[in-house]
This record gives structure tokens, C-alpha cells and sequence, in this order.
């Protein structure tokens, strides 16, 4: 079960690059619109555009540094869920922890998702291939947040 306390989730750096070249071309952009609106007619139109132009900009440049878009390595301890991540690291203690669900996009392919709920903010681990770890660690959280109850597989009825 040791081999099971671990999963590491991968991120493209160069995602996050193209998010901030993207972002900073909207803004030059965006810019570029402000001055030609100041210089010439049709000033509201023009301002407008750039006006948003900017502002999705610099949502694209800011969502290339949320913490979804690194590396992270999760790892389940007895009290809780470490998350380490290049320059930071959050525990969430398992009481903390809201919601657990095992998601199978299509049954058809190999790939599985846990999603993990702590208020409003949510974790999500992709599993490639590995079924095996993903129903280990999904029981494995279960247990730890007590929803998984050992089913009763003694006879009752006499």
C-alpha cells in the first residue's frame, strides 16, 4: 500500500508560457487600440475593445500563475493530504476535506479523475492508465474522511 501514498500530476511549462505570450499580446493589442481610439473617431467603440482586449489579457497572464498550472505531488499522510508544489506547500487535513468522487469520463479508455473538495476550493488527480492506484488512493480517502463503511458480509438472516 506504500507505493500507493504518492501521485505526482504534471504540468506543461510551456503552457504556461504560451498563456503569458498570449496574454502580453492581447495587452500590446489592447494598447495599440487606446492610442489609435485617442488619435482618431469613433473614440467609445475603440476604447471598448481595447478596454477588454486588456482585461482578458491580463486574466490570461494571471491564470498562468495559479496553482493548478504546476507540478504538484500529492501525498497522503495519516492526518493529511500534502500537496507540495514548486515554491509553496498546502496541507489540507482530511476533517477539512468535503467531497470525494471517482470520475470515469468514458468507460471505454483508460483514464480516471479524483476529485477532491475542501469548501470551495478543489484538487483534481489524473490517472492514466492506473486504475489500480486511483481506486487505492480513492479508498485509501475514503476511510480517512470516514465515508467508507466496510460492508457487512456475515448472514443475518437464520
Amino acid at each position: 500500500m506504500d507505493k500507493y501514498l504518492e501521485h505526482t500530476v504534471k504540468k506543461r511549462k510551456a503552457t504556461r508560457v504560451a498563456y503569458r505570450m498570449v496574454g502580453f499580446v492581447f495587452m500590446i493589442i489592447g494598447g495599440l487600440l487606446i492610442w489609435w481610439a485617442v488619435s482618431g473617431g469613433a473614440k467609445v467603440i475603440k476604447a471598448a475593445i481595447a478596454i477588454g482586449a486588456i482585461g482578458y489579457g491580463f486574466s490570461l497572464v494571471k491564470s498562468s500563475f495559479r496553482k493548478a498550472a504546476y507540478d504538484s505531488t500529492y501525498i497522503f499522510e495519516d492526518n493529511a493530504i500534502r500537496i507540495k508544489q514548486a515554491k509553496r506547500e498546502i496541507i489540507v487535513p482530511y476533517e477539512k476535506v468535503t467531497n470525494i468522487n471517482l470520475v470515469i469520463p468514458d468507460p471505454n479508455m483508460p483514464y480516471y479523475m479524483l476529485k477532491i473538495d475542501k469548501g470551495t476550493e478543489n484538487f483534481v488527480l489524473p490517472f492514466m492508465g492506473r486504475r489500480d492506484k486511483c481506486d487505492a488512493i480513492y479508498e485509501l480517502l475514503l476511510k480517512k474522511v470516514g465515508i467508507y463503511e466496510e460492508e457487512d458480509t456475515c448472514d443475518t438472516e437464520k
